[in-house]
């Protein structure tokens, strides 16, 4: 509000101070819807800060729960190979823990081939690229040894590759054109001049050539990259010459153990939040049955059990419940219920979207944090719309509360003006009264 209204007046009346104050209580009254709706915005605002803080510490706890599953995928597993030498493994999504053994009878060759002479781009050329006995139409840009190479790399790099070599010295050169196909098959890579050929085939493709785990299954393959297991990948570089190559695929419980750690620090850290919003110094949100909400989602993490598992409980892999409802974490715990029955751990946890702690915290989470629809997310849109709202209300009475004010101003102005008035000419007439008294007094 501005300033007081006895501002207008010059005490030119003896009202004016009378004036003065029925305005300032007019405006009073008027402004008391104004003081609460202040009061309910204060109060919508700490609640609002509340929401925001515990907002801030269940999606911290949802990135912890989402860490455990990080930690149960490829990127915590480790592969150990009986000789390197042999091959190599890459490890994916849906790998799992386990025992592999692989039999390379052939690792397989690319087949490769040479132009026959030194490359000669004069005269009328129509080249062709073969593959596998197939002409195929090849349009360059000029008859050199780089142009045709790099025509056939761009149109057909996704079958063979090109290079221009020099077989010579570099002041008496010799370029040819070398390919090598990207399968591994008899492919016989050939380049065609007016239907012609012009290359030497000089290594004969092979394809791979293995048996997994003993099976007597002979596996060929144009490839020598070997998917042996979902997420499980080979990547063959010799023969094993008849002694097969074992793989062990092991989970590293470091990975797992500090995941479960980030998660009992992050429950902690909304149970402490939680807290503060219950009890003799009760916070903003106290008595809102979205912490009961909140409560239930924490309770249903920190108590589960998979009754009549090997591994059944949070117990089981060092996540104890102590009495003021934080979870405390062994590492020795986890570390011992991994070694004696990994398959029995990564079960109990599970996945996000099959069954399992993970399925359970992480459905509780989304209804927590789901962008929009959320529990959380809702009720804070729900609170700064109620501020919003308060803020306009506010802004329309103040308008009118100075309005009103300014109404009364110019009403009581007017009042005050013409009172002095009267009262100047009430004590003109009165001074000619008493001088008029005086004067026949002394004629007396």
């Amino acid at each position: 509000m501005g300033t007081t209204s006895s501002a207008i007046f010059n005490g030119n009346s003896r009202y004016s101070a009378d004036f003065s104050a029925v305005i300032d209580r007019a405006v009073a009254i008027a402004s008391i819807p104004i003081t609460q709706l202040n009061n309910d915005k204060t109060s919508l605002t700490a609640q609002s800060t509340a929401l925001q803080g515990l907002d801030s510490n269940f999606s911290a706890l949802q990135s912890a729960v989402q860490g455990i599953g990080t930690a149960l995928g490829g990127a915590s597993l480790a592969a150990a190979v009986s000789d390197p030498t042999k091959l190599s493994v890459t490890l994916g999504d849906g790998a799992v823990e386990g025992d592999y053994s692989i039999d390379v009878i052939s690792a397989g060759a690319y087949a490769t081939s040479m132009t026959a002479a030194a490359w000669n781009g004069d005269g009328q050329h129509t080249y062709q690229i073969s593959i596998g006995g197939v002409p195929q139409t090849l349009t360059t840009a000029d008859n050199s040894a780089a142009g045709v190479a790099a025509a056939i790399n761009s149109q057909y790099g996704d079958q063979v590759r090109a290079t221009v070599v020099n077989v010579r010295t570099a002041d008496n050169p010799d370029y040819r054109i070398s390919l090598r196909t990207t399968k591994l098959d008899d492919l016989q890579p050939d380049i065609l001049d007016n239907a012609g050929s012009v290359q030497t085939q000089q290594i004969t493709g092979v394809q791979v050539h293995y048996i997994v785990n003993g099976s007597g299954q002979d596996v060929y393959s144009n490839s020598r990259s070997a998917t042996v297991s979902t997420g499980i990948t080979l990547n063959l570089l010799a023969s094993d010459a008849g002694t097969p190559v074992s793989v062990t695929v092991s989970r590293s419980s470091s990975a797992l153990s500090n995941a479960l750690s980030t998660l009992a620090t992050a429950y902690n850290t909304a149970v402490d939040a939680l807290d503060q919003q219950h009890g003799s110094t009760s916070g903003a949100l106290a008595g809102n049955s979205v912490l009961n909400d909140l409560s239930h989602v924490l309770s249903g993490i920190g108590t589960y059990s998979a009754p009549g598992n090997a591994v059944g409980t949070l117990k089981d892999l060092g996540l104890d419940l102590d009495k003021d409802g934080h979870l405390t974490f062994d590492s020795t715990v986890l570390s011992s219920a991994n070694l004696a029955n990994s398959s029995g751990v990564a079960a109990f946890l599970g996945s996000s979207t099959t069954s399992g702690f993970l399925k359970v915290a992480s459905d509780g989470l989304a209804a927590i944090e789901q962008t929009d629809t959320g529990l959380l997310p809702s009720f804070e849109a729900s609170v700064q719309s109620q501020i919003s709202d308060n803020t306009n209300r506010t802004a329309t009475l103040q308008a009118f509360v100075d309005q009103t004010k300014l109404q009364l101003q110019q009403q009581m102005a007017a009042a005050d003006s013409l009172i002095a008035t009267m009262e100047q000419q009430y004590n003109y007439l009165s001074g000619m009264f008493q001088a008029m008294q005086a004067s026949a007094s002394q004629y007396k």
